[in-house]
């Protein structure tokens, strides 16, 4: 189900319109081909079960709809100004996820490419982050320490490991039932709502699908030659789709890097990757000298480590509404300019 949405981001209230139901890494010589992809990652700023606020706590979260902490709230602000600031190009669209974190740093994000023309918003569950199952409320150093009968290292298994599950959540169990009738009508019915998973179904049964027949289909349409688009998402949903990108599973030591790899809130990264005609990807370094966020399995940059002189180089030579005249102005504009939001 997709539906059509204003949004105000000045309060980020929305209001309703007209509602339609619709069911390894290498260089690359020809930088603006079409078939070249950039997606701007970012992990939401802090929650409340982060646990950098003071009197929180870290907590394993996953599906449980928690808001940004006071911290968090920063680092969506500080993130909506690095990503105007370092990629001051055209945006195509804004994906993100149902869950509040990621659609509260989105809506900062988003507010930083304001544009007098309508950008595509879109919300999806299968960015969602990876369901913890049972584990999901618990502190995670409780857990760690056996206080629910779990043994240390099994659980550092479930956090890390591609293929691990964690304990399910049974169909009576509160939390369950809770989510069921929170995301069952966001999420095409009560059966792709999750009991648990692993990182590798995340990546498989939900950021694959979401890849082909949302994120890829709505770049492609765009009118610019090498289309961008920002991802708001969550620590696991983004690991899983650098691991679809990057094809992890071809290499040991690639998904041995991948099941490692920490991904910061509110940090942006760039990723860009050529799509090829068979449907893989063939992701894009930008050579030697610059950031990786791992090691050069895994061509994903800190975006305040590439020079803008870079980005020109690849074919991002079409500005946006974020060009000098409209920073120095912003301060005095109206907050009234409404963008499209499609929720899937």
């Amino acid at each position: 189900m997709m539906r059509f949405v204003g949004i105000a981001l000045a309060g980020f209230a929305l209001k309703s319109l007209d509602v339609t139901a619709l069911s390894s890494p290498q260089q690359v010589s020809d930088n603006r081909n079409s078939n070249i992809h950039t997606l701007l990652l970012v992990r939401h700023g802090d929650s409340i079960w982060n646990g950098k606020a003071p009197g929180c706590r870290e907590t394993f979260t996953g599906w449980s709809d928690v808001p940004l902490s006071s911290i968090g709230v920063m680092e969506a602000k500080k993130t909506a100004e690095e990503l105007s600031t370092r990629f001051p190009y055209a945006i195509d669209a804004c994906f993100t996820s149902i869950l509040q974190r990621a659609r509260e740093t989105s809506h900062y994000c988003c507010w930083a490419y304001y544009s007098d023309k309508q950008h595509k918003y879109i919300e999806d569950y299968r960015l969602n982050e990876r369901h913890y199952g049972s584990l999901q409320g618990f502190v995670k150093s409780d857990v760690e320490d056996g206080i629910y009968g779990h043994d240390y290292d099994q659980v550092i298994r479930w956090r890390r490991s591609w293929t691990e599950i964690p304990p399910l959540l049974d169909d009576n169990d509160p939390r369950r039932i809770k989510e069921v009738k929170s995301f069952a009508n966001f999420c095409g019915g009560h059966e792709n709502v999750p009991k648990g998973e692993s990182l590798e179904m995340v990546a498989k049964q939900r950021i694959k699908p979401f890849l082909h027949d949302t994120l890829h289909p709505i770049l492609e349409s765009s009118d610019n030659s090498n289309p961008t688009g920002l991802v708001v998402a969550h620590a696991n949903s983004l690991r899983a789709l650098i691991g679809i990108i990057c094809n992890v599973e071809k290499s040991e030591k690639a998904l041995k890097r991948l099941e490692a790899m920490k991904i910061k809130t509110g940090v942006p990264l760039i990723l860009k990757y050529k799509k090829l005609d068979d449907g893989t990807f063939q992701p894009i370094g930008f050579g030697r000298g610059l950031e990786n966020i791992l090691s050069s399995d895994f061509p994903v940059y800190y975006l305040s480590s590439i020079p803008l002189k870079f980005l020109n180089e690849y074919g991002h030579d079409q500005k946006n509404s974020n060009d000098l005249e409209y920073r120095e102005t912003k301060g005095s504009r109206k907050r009234t300019s409404e963008i499209r939001i499609d929720v899937i």
